[in-house]
């Protein structure tokens, strides 16, 4: 059987208004998130670490970061560069690991990253590219 919340177990008004505006912030951040355009691509490249480049293939892009799908161990946080045939490239974190997959925010300058990206995100920018 299950307790009912006792007067003391309850929140304040206060801490109830802080989670509110803490869960405001969280869901604004989540859609922002996605603002940029992003585009489904299937595109070769190169991840580079400290230890050493591993090819990869991106996924999805955007000005601010990439799904890309890779057989390698990386740490969320990790500094990376993503490097595409024929492009300048660009410095990136892991900011989301799965199963064969990582998400990487780049951390370049963010009219660096549009200067190197934009015109590859214009128009029919989604297919294949390869060196």
């Amino acid at each position: 059987m299950i307790n009912p919340i006792s007067d003391k177990d309850s929140l304040d008004a206060e801490a109830l208004s802080r989670m509110r505006q803490q869960f405001e912030h969280d869901e604004g951040a989540s859609q922002d998130r996605r603002v940029l355009e992003r585009k489904n691509v299937y595109w070769a490249a190169r991840l580079v670490l400290p230890e050493g480049a591993y090819n990869c293939t991106v996924y999805d892009l955007s000005l601010g970061g990439a799904r890309v799908r890779l057989v390698a161990e990386l740490n969320k946080f990790q500094r990376v560069r993503l490097d595409f045939d024929k492009l300048a490239p660009l410095n990136a974190d892991v900011v989301w690991l799965g199963i064969g997959m990582v998400g990487i925010r780049f951390t370049d300058d963010p009219a660096y990253v549009s200067r190197v990206l934009s015109p590859l995100m214009v128009g029919g920018a989604s297919g294949t590219i390869s060196g």
